[in-house]
């Protein structure tokens, strides 16, 4: 009778967690809280019932995240993880079940690695701004935790589409987790495996609006981390393994530029004609984006007003030949300010970011930047 009303509990939950309306969040949270009670002594020798238990625990985790309470999320997906994984060796279902949380669970641990948009917080520059140590640790188990997910994707059966997008999934939260620790190269790899996987899966031309949002998501990801990717050992690297799209090697030509590669290095190390390599750069241009900031004494960094805080689309040139012209128009200027306040520069390349991640950045007086 007390199982049968722990289902009858558990149906009752599948309900508002569909989506039926009227309930708080907080009587959500007693709701779960009060069926994880009801499931758990009669999980102990039935799988199917240690599994779903699982599902509530993913739940309950998912409310605290949602809630604000990072701590208590990660000790229910914890839970969550430890149910499932007997369940998961005997039951296809059970064992997505296992990977999803061990998703979650990625997702919870990496959290304070990304800022308020979902970007990655920390550029990994040198000298630049890092983690406190436990982030970047709880980043760490997070990669393995999704590596986990993808072992569990690939233990099914490849021929069922469900545990092909599942995979697909996993490989672009593995790239996510990768770029928030500072691994722009290793994360646009997962990306573009992650690109192929989905393509594999969806083979509906044109796709459902669904997935082309989600190609397109992955598109911008990818792009945006090639972006970051140093030329040698990075961008080289990837071409070489055959993981840079055919449609994205003028953007490697043109990062490559960037950084201040010369073109016949990048004709060489992207395997392309010099005269392609010069066609790229002549017919592609890059929007420079830049800010001053001046301080004063004692006080926070203030940006500046137009021009300088700006945009501007150059073609050919590296980041470091533009970086050259705007200080000194600066401080030729009328809003130089007086001997003794300090003033910094950052120029970006397609959208103003976090400082760390600024292709060119100088604080003047040299002197280490407070920022």
């Amino acid at each position: 009778m007390e199982r049968t009303a722990a289902l009858r509990l558990d149906a009752e939950w599948a309900k508002i967690r569909a989506g039926r309306p009227g309930s708080s969040p907080r009587a959500r949270e007693r709701m779960l809280t009060d069926l994880i009670a009801a499931l758990a002594p009669h999980a102990a020798d039935d799988l199917s019932l240690t599994a779903r238990l699982s599902l509530r625990y993913g739940d309950l985790a998912r409310h605290h995240f949602d809630t604000g309470s990072r701590t208590d999320a990660l000790a229910a997906v914890d839970q969550a993880v430890r149910h499932c994984a007997e369940p998961a060796r005997h039951d296809d279902e059970h064992a997505r079940w296992y990977a999803r949380a061990l998703i979650s669970q990625a997702v919870y641990l990496a959290e304070p690695l990304s800022d308020e948009l979902g970007l990655p917080r920390y550029a990994f520059r040198p000298h630049g701004e890092r983690p406190p140590a436990e982030d970047r640790l709880a980043g760490l188990a997070a990669v393995e935790a999704t590596h986990r997910a993808i072992a569990v994707w690939e233990g099914l059966d490849r021929d069922e589409p469900r545990n092909q997008e599942g995979l697909a999934q996993a490989y672009a939260f593995l790239g996510d987790r990768l770029e928030e620790l500072g691994r722009p190269v290793d994360a646009a790899e997962w990306a573009v495996r992650a690109e192929r996987a989905f393509h594999a899966v969806w083979t509906p031309e044109p796709p459902e609006r669904a997935h082309a949002a989600v190609l397109g998501h992955l598109g911008d990801q990818l792009e945006r981390r090639l972006r970051r990717c140093p030329f040698d050992g990075g961008l080289t690297q990837l071409h070489k393994r055959e993981l840079l799209p055919e449609r994205l090697v003028p953007l490697a030509v043109l990062a490559a530029r960037i950084e201040g590669v010369a073109k016949d290095a990048i004709a060489e190390g992207l395997a392309l004609e010099r005269t392609e390599v010069r066609r790229i750069l002549r017919a592609r241009s890059w929007r420079a984006v830049w800010r001053f900031d001046v301080r004063a004494q004692d006080g926070p960094w203030t940006p500046m007003a137009c021009p300088w805080r700006g945009t501007d689309a150059v073609t050919d040139r590296t980041a470091d030949a533009v970086a050259a012209d705007l200080p000194d128009a600066f401080l030729h200027s009328p809003d130089r300010p007086p001997d003794g306040v300090p003033w910094r520069f950052a120029l970006w390349w397609e959208e103003e970011d976090h400082l760390d991640g600024a292709r060119f950045r100088r604080t003047f007086p040299s002197a280490p930047d407070p920022s």
